[in-house]
């Protein structure tokens, strides 16, 4: 299988790359990267070829991209590569609202290529020991989650408000919903929020 990345802005775009090193049936064709001293640099590390411009990268030959930019531009990378019918793994969340989501769902199913979002919280053995237990019905009727995100802050374009869309909410909570959704076998229809301000006085 063939394989390009996308962008190096998001820090888990290494673990990708290394992953990918690692599967005796996986070529890293080339990365894609408009920060040019950044792309140069990574292409030398994982051993492959920078791209500075989409088209160029795009136009090689590869099964599917992966793509690990700033949240806000998510919707663009993946409609040029759904146009250039290479499958996709975006990184969380799929987009900064919810049109742009709708709009890249279309659009890859237009060009009949695979659009999947990075939820690897699905894939820890905690988390399938517990869905086992749920389907199983040891635990009885769940009424209430309360879940925890142990994630970090990593600041950079993380904290601006213009790249990441949102913050932690957009950036952490979507792994809990996602796991949410997974045990229930529903979606969302409600939102509801509490806000409060500490004082010193």
């Amino acid at each position: 299988m063939k394989i390009g990345m996308m962008s190096f802005a998001h820090m888990h775009a290494n673990s990708y790359a290394r992953a990918l090193l690692k599967q005796p049936d996986v070529e890293l064709v080339g990365i894609f990267d408009d920060d040019i001293k950044r792309g140069q640099a990574v292409a030398k590390q994982y051993e492959t070829v920078h791209y500075s411009e989409q088209s160029a990268f795009l136009h090689q030959p590869m099964d599917a991209v992966i793509i690990c930019s700033e949240n806000i531009r998510h919707k663009e990378m993946v409609i040029n590569a759904a146009k250039a019918k290479k499958h996709i793994l975006c990184e969380k969340p799929i987009a900064t609202t919810v049109s742009d989501a709708k709009e890249m769902i279309r659009e890859c199913e237009e060009n009949e290529v695979i659009l999947q979002i990075a939820f690897p919280v699905r894939y820890r053995d905690p988390i399938i020991q517990l869905k086992e237990l749920v389907e199983r019905g040891e635990l009885g009727d769940i009424i209430a989650i309360r879940t925890t995100n142990r994630g970090q802050n990593p600041g950079g374009w993380f904290v601006d408000e213009a790249l990441a869309g949102g913050g932690a909410v957009l950036d952490h909570t979507v792994h809990m919903i996602d796991i949410m959704r997974w045990y229930l076998g529903k979606e969302v229809t409600e939102v509801k929020a509490h806000t409060f301000i500490f004082s010193r006085y």
